[in-house]
């Protein structure tokens, strides 16, 4: 996921791309495990349309 997070600020290719160089099977695998981590796709978290903060 820190590759995901490093590469996806300056994201240069398709999101299939990134998950390819990230290590996952393909985009699907890569945003699943995106949206469980961050609570938002990867697309909506680099626009800065994050997740409501809630307590633990």
């Amino acid at each position: 996921m820190r590759k995901v997070l490093a590469l996806g600020r300056r994201r240069e290719a398709p999101w299939g791309q990134l998950a390819a160089a990230t290590g996952y099977y393909d985009q699907s695998h890569m945003t699943a495990e995106f949206r469980t981590l961050m609570g938002v796709t990867p697309a909506a978290y680099f626009a800065g349309r994050l997740p409501a903060l809630q307590a633990c």
